[in-house]
């Protein structure tokens, strides 16, 4: 295309294409904003009186299973973003389709992730979140780690089924983390919530080693599902200070 003096055109063209999706999502969020702002929601137990308790960053930081809450939601989203950021890029070079084709596969994943999210919600009337929680964290590890020391179709399949385990990841860390506190339930949240921004932050760290090898850049969200199965086997206990907090 560069030699037939084409190139441009075609950028030209393909960047046209993505307009009119940004403007019709454009149009729903302002809509759902609207909505939202016309909404009266109920208020919260503590802010129903005028004297009502307010939360506190210092209270808050008191709390350790909400601390380790915010640094596990950070490795989650990042370990989410990453995956399905470079999973194209896997299938392209370890099994050798098409974009096409890997673009279908990554639609796959999103499918596999809201089976997982009906079947983890099912499963936790047998087991305890946390524990439920961490075993799925535990078989994404492995899942990794197949990742990278199996490239090829083995790997393809491993780091596709991890979005099935890690479709119960966000809602139960955050239910975790605002466990028993109280007054600093609203700001507790919103924190937690701000705990996306690991995406911003593994996503550059697995294309930096990505450069490389895509296999090896799946350590990052192997580590990743390392630290979220600590929390959920021990961060996220409650601590006698914190229930005194």
């Amino acid at each position: 295309m560069k030699a037939a003096g084409t190139y441009d055109a075609y950028l030209r063209r393909e960047t046209r294409r993505v307009i009119t999706p940004y403007i019709a999502l454009a149009c729903v969020t302002l809509a759902w904003a609207f909505l939202m702002l016309r909404t009266k929601f109920p208020a919260l137990g503590a802010e129903q009186g005028k004297g009502g308790e307010r939360g506190s960053f210092r209270t808050l930081l008191r709390h350790r299973h909400f601390v380790l809450a915010v640094v596990a939601q950070f490795f989650y989203v990042g370990a989410q973003v990453g995956t399905w950021s470079y999973f194209i890029q896997y299938v392209q070079d370890y099994a050798h389709q098409p974009e096409k084709f890997a673009g279908y596969l990554l639609s796959g994943t999103l499918v596999i992730f809201g089976i997982g999210r009906f079947a983890s919600t099912w499963l936790m009337k047998f087991f305890q979140p946390n524990l439920l929680m961490g075993a799925f964290a535990l078989v994404n590890v492995a899942l990794s780690a197949a990742a990278v020391a199996l490239p090829g179709w083995i790997g393809l399949w491993a780091v596709f089924l991890t979005s099935f385990f890690m479709s119960l990841m966000f809602p139960t860390i955050f239910a975790l983390g605002l466990k028993d506190l109280g007054p600093d339930t609203k700001l507790g949240g919103s924190l937690i919530v701000m705990g996306i921004v690991g995406g911003a932050a593994i996503t550059p760290l697995m294309g930096w080693i990505g450069a490389r090898s895509m296999a090896l850049a799946m350590l990052a969200p192997l580590g990743c599902y390392a630290v979220i199965a600590h929390f959920a086997y021990a961060g996220s206990k409650l601590r006698a200070r914190s229930a005194a907090a």
